[in-house]
């Protein structure tokens, strides 16, 4: 049996299984390449052979994080905040109900925007002038986890995990006509309720947000 890793990966600790030519300790950071691109993530263990038929793949490890990795990776943040602000900037331009409140680069040329849309929209005009724009593939990750459609949009405005463009709806996708003469997604309620907050504040909120996480994941104790 090819050998493989459960690895988390993606500031939203995405955990998925990856082959490998060689076994990894567990918390060895790590390169893999997966449905989002090449990108750093962390080793948790080696699945179990009982549990390995029943799991899929998520793509493959490809090696411990070198100092050149780590040099790359360490000017990423800078970059993601400015493709960050360039991006809501372009939303707000096109007057689409879309806000941007996080932006993670790949070490394979992607940009991931993680997007809230509060009605209907169709972004894939967007996404291909900040492809263009950006001179990387810009990606959408939902984070309103709208219902499916009937046509996926096409792979450039989706990272490949549930939720986004391709299998969760997407903005791109969201003001597909379901066949009932009505208009599914965002406006079917599924992205908020109550009050809509502005573009800057909800950056705000899960920019903080963002950071209560990472200061807490610095105290956690981890499983042994």
């Amino acid at each position: 049996m090819t050998p493989s890793a459960l690895v988390q990966f993606g500031r939203s600790g995405f955990v998925g299984r990856f082959t490998s030519s060689a076994a990894h300790p567990r918390s060895a950071r790590v390169i893999v390449r997966g449905p989002r691109g090449v990108e750093p993530g962390v080793v948790l263990c080696e699945p179990g052979e009982r549990f390995t038929p029943a799991l899929s793949t998520e793509g493959e490890l490809l090696r411990a994080v070198t100092t050149e990795d780590d040099s790359l990776i360490a000017s990423f943040p800078v970059r993601e905040a400015e493709l960050l602000s360039a991006a809501n900037a372009a939303a707000s331009e096109c007057g689409l109900p879309l806000t941007f409140v996080d932006a993670e680069l790949t070490l394979d040329a992607h940009l991931i925007l993680h997007g809230l849309a509060w009605e209907a929209c169709d972004a894939t005009p967007l996404f291909a002038d900040l492809s263009t724009r950006f001179g990387l593939s810009v990606r959408l990750l939902d984070l309103s986890q709208t219902a499916a459609t009937k046509d996926p949009p096409p792979p450039s405005t989706s990272c490949g995990k549930p939720g986004c463009g391709s299998e969760g709806g997407g903005c791109s996708s969201c003001g597909t006509d379901s066949g009932d003469g009505e208009k599914k997604g965002c406006s079917t309620k599924s992205c908020s309720k109550g009050k809509v907050k502005s573009a800057d504040e909800l950056t705000a909120y899960f920019a903080d947000l963002r950071q209560k996480m990472e200061r807490s994941a610095e105290t956690r104790t981890p499983l042994m």
